[in-house]
């Protein structure tokens, strides 16, 4: 498989998310306020099959090979980590969502919940985290948090998005003239895969019918 990214904005931000929706791999993106998003093309080659797609040292590799693509290069450096279910792709100056963070135990809408984590992280932080798009999610499900006690507010955030059936990943993308972060969670689907896109409605459920008499 190959993948190419150039004359896109932000090309690098630009793969991730196209090598999320190619293969379905759950992958988050952040980014840095301290550094200008990385600009150069990508031109990643891999090998995957359907029976190693799910693979995990796969994954690794193909993320990490794409890490390399921006390393020595004129912008952010990242490393990636795999924690909640999800590959992480952080830069090493660091990220809003390593701040600890403490939050009572919540019964509330999937939107709530999400704005109560940025509020949070924006207090104990000092820099504004906004909540973006939320593509594919349904902010009117209830969920249940508990408790957390100083848990880095990435951990927090897999915990909230992943809950069976629901997969999701998110984008960090620093705002430079604000001074502030935008997070976008959106959910996990494979565009060549089985999975609809995120703004497929669910089918309605055959109707019954009529007995014979």
């Amino acid at each position: 498989m190959r993948l190419t990214v150039k004359d896109t904005p932000h090309p690098f931000a630009t793969a991730v998310k196209r090598l999320e929706t190619r293969e379905g791999w759950g992958i988050t993106y952040e980014e840095a306020l301290t550094a200008p998003a990385p600009d150069g093309a990508i031109d990643l080659t891999y090998t995957v099959t359907e029976a190693t797609r799910k693979d995990a040292k796969l994954q690794e590799k193909v993320l990490n090979q794409l890490i390399a693509q921006q390393a020595g290069k004129a912008a952010p450096r990242f490393r990636l980590r795999s924690a909640g279910g999800l590959w992480h792709i952080t830069p090493v100056q660091g990220s809003p969502l390593d701040t600890p963070i403490t939050l009572p135990r919540m019964e509330r809408p999937l939107g709530e919940v999400l704005q109560a984590l940025c509020a949070e992280v924006t207090k104990q932080g000092g820099t504004p985290l906004e909540l973006g798009s939320t593509t594919g999610l349904r902010l009117e499900t209830p969920i249940t948090l508990e408790a957390t006690l100083q848990e880095p507010a990435r951990t927090v955030l897999a915990r909230v998005l992943n809950s069976d059936p629901r997969r999701a990943a998110w984008t960090l993308r620093a705002q430079e003239p604000e001074k502030k972060y935008v997070l976008s969670p959106h959910r996990i689907f494979r565009l060549a895969g089985d999975t609809p896109p995120p703004s497929t409605p669910p089918a309605e459920a055959p109707k019954p019918r009529p007995s014979g008499g």
